[in-house]
């Protein structure tokens, strides 16, 4: 009887139930009444494959292209969820414990719906099904390999038992509903979504896991390493920084945040410094110091997982990560720390008793996508579609956070829509699974008045005079006005930010037609590629362009500098982050002048991107401001989101917070109530396709590669070969919106502008044409 080809099903879920116990057995979490937790998660681990042992899965398991029964025969989930909810009944386990076990086994081939959608869909098609599976167990054989388990003493492996079960779920389906309705109407906690998601997560990890990875590695994957709680002093002692008044300051904020007292009983820290001031290494040296409390006092090893918003910023911090560890003598070793993301390499390396050990890439891929790691460095999609999923991918990793330290760079990017929901459910998870929060910023939003500050923020803010804001936004301008208006000081560097792609692509133009040299500028959008992107931003780096033209996506963390910045009117806190990229290093006066730009229709271009109410309260607080000191952002910054947070409408939160109350993960949103499948953590901008854009030599290989793959007629070898080259394919892909009037030609599920055709579609200036210029279709 096996669970999966050539392995027996007791050898699975024995498997399973060791790992999920486990990883559980890491943890220190409220969750439940002392032992009922692992008491339901052994039971979900032993039975979430039990409806495997009956003959048309058997059939199917050993030769699946020779199976000629209708498909629904041969699935499992069901049966052993519904086995499952009666067995524990028999245990003595209430409606919500035995439900919760329901979900999580029947679901976890998929991704989590309403619980009383499911509990409506079990009608006489469903038990009818069930009780032919039943029938065709071959119950001697089963009983035997449940003995291997320690469970064969129970007298329930038997048709009549089984038959018996099934009759009395389907008797009981409608009491449940009903049950479930009243707990709906009732319930105002979020502890409960949180049962659900750990258990299972629990489950899906472990199941997964000891498929991909048991099944297969040598070595021990589930072990947990150490981190030295200095890792980061020694980095620093090995650095030869020049001795200036800003790195001066760094010191003072990194010696600050280094004595910074630890009290476990705060679970919310904020690091709100000025860009620049080294926030990266001070966060990370105050998760290493909280750790190191942690394991001390409640004897439980926390993760650390930084998340910040952008692949830009992930790719410099993993980058000054790779340096920290070398800087310890710690070679590559993915159980230390890992970067994931969905361009992340599926590679898994990892050492043990001085042996080298590579994961293939299905293990990798296990590995890396579940958070296999002391410390994490991940984007904010990763960590926020975990908490707020239905999706059985996401999910998985969701047990990880338990008693984890989450580092939070540039929080104020969260959409304010899901400030009050983020705060519900990050101060569940501090309560429940023991979760600590450090908020890092240089505009904080102050979502937690309650948050414990690591250093005296307002100190280092009336410190610096690196820049003055001009807000010129009394009168709105046109591009090519703006244009003419520029007085160039050809001694100084210019960056300018404007709102949409086409806006920038404009104002580029209009400079070119003032006279301004195309060698001395360049631009950038996510209508260039990333390879040329990253080139371009290097290059402007290292002083080979004057001026640069930019939408915001060189707004945070981008480590570049210019004497004068240029940014078309937005909310507050996207122009200090702005300001930012003005005089970095504090080398020499810079200016950051805000303007308003209009289209030939005199609408702002702020006002498609941004919401009213942030663009209102930013002029108000700018209104009649010749001049703001970076002395006062901080104040300014505070006022912005003090009144942010009074005028905005919590109803998206407090909707999604109803369906997460409520277990309503997936269906058709109401007035009240927004399933949480619905979570988005960017705002749509309308639907888009990928086009890949053959630029150079590179990339013409990278796509015969990826043609090649394609011929492949394995799936599996097909999904790993493009794995190998996933990184480089992705350095030459745009988005576009699809209802550009200028598309490219579809080629194996992609748009494809080819060298041949790369003028007609690809400016090399400003990148993708989305107007056609003369092109006959």
């Amino acid at each position: 009887m096996y669970s999966h080809p050539h392995y027996f099903l007791s050898d699975h879920l024995r498997g399973v139930e060791q790992l999920s116990s486990l990883f559980l057995s890491e943890k220190s979490v409220r969750l439940a009444e002392s032992g009922q937790l692992a008491e339901v998660n052994r039971w979900i681990a032993l039975f979430h494959d039990i409806g495997k042992s009956h003959a048309f899965f058997q059939r199917y398991i050993q030769s699946p292209d020779s199976f000629q029964d209708p498909p629904a025969l041969k699935s499992h989930a069901l049966l052993s969820a519904v086995l499952l909810a009666v067995f524990l009944q028999e245990k003595g386990m209430d409606e919500f414990w035995r439900l919760l076990a329901f979900l999580v086994v029947k679901r976890h081939h998929g991704n989590l719906d309403d619980w009383l959608e499911e509990l409506k869909r079990m009608g006489d098609e469903a038990k009818t099904l069930l009780k032919r599976q039943a029938e065709a167990t071959d119950f001697s054989a089963l009983s035997k390999q449940m003995a291997c388990l320690g469970v064969g003493q129970e007298a329930i492996w038997t048709k009549e038992v089984w038959l018996a079960w099934i009759e009395r779920f389907f008797a009981e389906a409608r009491s449940l509903r009903r049950w479930i309705m009243k707990w709906n109407r009732s319930n105002d906690s979020l502890v409960p979504y949180l049962q659900l998601l750990f258990l299972f997560s629990l489950l899906i990890d472990a199941d997964k896991s000891e498929v991909g990875i048991l099944q297969k590695q040598s070595w021990s994957f589930s072990g947990r390493k150490d981190i030295p709680t200095d890792l980061i002093l020694r980095y620093k002692q090995q650095q030869s920084w020049p001795k200036t008044t800003l790195n001066e300051w760094r010191e003072r904020a990194f010696q600050e945040v280094d004595q910074a007292p630890i009290d476990l009983r705060h679970h919310v820290y904020s690091l709100n410094l000025p860009t620049g001031m080294g926030k990266t290494l001070a966060g990370l040296h105050f998760a290493l110091r909280l750790r190191r409390e942690i394991e001390r006092r409640q004897r439980v090893t926390p993760r650390i997982i930084y998340s910040l918003p952008f692949l830009s910023i992930i790719d410099q911090t993993a980058s000054v990560l790779k340096d920290v560890f070398a800087a310890s003598g710690m070679q590559e070793d993915h159980q230390l720390w890992l970067a994931h993301h969905h361009l992340a390499d599926m590679r898994y390396v990892t050492r043990q008793d001085e042996e080298r050990y590579d994961a293939d890439y299905e293990a990798a891929k296990l590995l890396v996508e579940g958070w296999h790691s002391e410390l994490i460095v991940t984007t904010f999609v990763q960590l926020f579609e975990t908490i707020f999923s239905h999706r059985n991918a996401s999910l998985r990793k969701f047990h990880r956070l338990a008693n984890s330290i989450i580092l939070i760079d540039e929080v104020q990017a969260v959409p304010h829509r899901y400030w009050l929901a983020v705060r519900r459910l990050f101060a569940a998870m501090a309560e429940e699974l023991g979760c600590y929060f450090i908020f890092s910023s240089a505009t904080d939003p102050k979502w937690f008045p309650e948050a414990v500050s690591l250093v005296n923020e307002s100190a280092y803010f009336q410190l610096l005079s690196r820049v003055t804001l001009h807000p010129d936004i009394d009168e709105p301008v046109e591009i090519e006005e703006f244009a003419r208006q520029i007085e160039w000081d050809e001694e100084k560097t210019y960056l300018f930010i404007l709102n949409t792609i086409e806006s920038a692509k404009a104002l580029y133009r209009a400079f070119l037609d003032e006279g301004v040299d195309e060698g001395d500028m360049t631009f950038l959008s996510t209508h260039i590629p990333p390879k040329e992107r990253l080139r371009r931003i290097m290059a402007a780096k290292n002083g080979e362009y004057r001026i640069v033209v930019s939408t915001q996506l060189i707004e945070a963390g981008v480590d570049i500098d210019f004497d004068v910045v240029y940014r078309d009117f937005a909310p507050l806190d996207s122009i200090q982050q702005a300001a930012g990229r003005c005089n970095r290093h504090g080398q020499r006066g810079g200016k950051v002048h805000i303007i308003r730009l209009t289209d030939n229709k005199k609408r702002l271009y702020a006002s498609y991107i941004y919401d009213a109410i942030r663009l209102d309260i930013t002029q108000t607080l700018l209104k009649g401001k010749a001049k703001i000191e970076e002395s006062e952002f901080l104040q300014l910054i505070t006022a912005y989101f003090e009144t942010l947070t009074a005028r905005m409408s919590n109803n998206e939160s407090e909707r999604l917070l109803k369906g997460m109350m409520t277990l309503y993960f997936d269906g058709e949103e109401t007035v009240d109530r927004l399933p949480v499948s619905r979570f988005r953590l960017i705002e749509g901008e309308g639907e888009k396709f990928n086009v890949f854009i053959e630029l150079d030599e590179e990339a013409s290989e990278v796509f015969r590669e990826y043609e090649a793959i394609l011929r492949i007629s394995d799936r599996w070898e097909r999904r790993k070969r493009f794995s190998d080259i996933k990184t480089r394919f992705f350095q030459y892909v745009i988005a576009i919106p699809a209802r550009v009037d200028h598309q490219p030609p579809i080629v194996h599920g992609i748009g494809y502008v080819g060298r041949d055709s790369l003028s007609d579609f690809y400016d090399e200036a400003l990148g993708y044409r989305t107007k056609s210029e003369g092109l006959i279709w």
